[in-house]
């Protein structure tokens, strides 16, 4: 698996922000056999070692209901602050035979946002945390404008399991947009210059940093796997982000 350290620069970034680092996960798929487990115990240790200012975590969590003491154990062993949003098989809303509905309602003592936002002091800033509910988007339609999440603040944060919520945004309502979903592909093809995503060979997001006049957005690579215990040249990920002025 890859730690990865990166840095993000975003214009209009207050000065006492110049350097903040979050650590984003996402896609643990806890609930059924994975290697993606010991990923992500391995990543989420690390998050504790580095003591970033905020922990995200962008869906996915369960992909069956059983996993759900091993997640709370996790979420312990972060450090706080940590966000979390669900993602679309925390509901079962999958193709995925193995998918099981589990609809968490809180994640103590992380803050799980659905359809809602916080506002964080960090480093003396008061700053915006908005997170999607997975219904966001249901059969390719969008059931809530996710425009409608964002509030005036210095520095605004969306959470948001599928990266294509990045087209539907606004310029102005949000600085910094964390997705995770695609997996890298989880089972790829590479060739010279670039690899072809199995599962989502048109996709436009599908790991790293993005920009458009809206905001600008990175997607995890993920820790977890979906319908086959396996990933091919799409290795999983814990990314910690250091925020830089544009």
């Amino acid at each position: 698996m890859r730690l990865r350290e990166l840095e993000v620069e975003l214009p209009g970034l207050p000065s006492e922000l110049d350097g903040l680092r979050i650590v984003h996960l996402s896609d643990f798929h806890f609930g059924v056999p994975s290697p993606g487990i010991g990923a992500t115990w391995r990543a989420a240790l690390w998050a504790r070692e580095r003591r970033p200012d905020l922990v995200a975590v962008t869906g996915d969590l369960l992909t069956h209901p059983r996993g759900e003491p091993m997640l709370r154990r996790l979420v312990r062993v972060l450090p706080q602050p940590t966000v979390v949003v669900l993602g679309n098989h925390d509901l079962a809303i999958s193709r995925d035979p193995q998918a099981r509905r589990s609809d968490l309602r809180e994640l103590e003592p992380a803050m799980l946002l659905r359809d809602e936002g916080r506002f964080v002091e960090l480093r003396g800033r008061r700053l915006w945390i908005a997170g999607a509910d997975p219904r966001l988007i249901v059969r390719g339609r969008s059931r809530l404008d996710p425009n409608s999440l964002a509030r005036e603040a210095e520095f605004s944060i969306l959470l948001c399991h599928y990266p294509r919520v990045l087209d539907q945004l606004e310029p102005g309502r949000f600085d910094l947009v964390l997705s995770g979903h695609m997996h890298d592909g989880q089972i790829t093809l590479p060739y010279p210059g670039g690899k072809l995503l199995l599962a989502h060979p048109s996709a436009p997001y599908s790991r790293g940093v993005y920009r458009n006049p809206a905001a600008t957005m990175h997607v995890s690579a993920g820790l977890g796997t979906t319908f086959v215990p396996f990933r091919f040249a799409a290795r999983p990920e814990a990314t910690e982000l250091t925020l830089r002025p544009g």
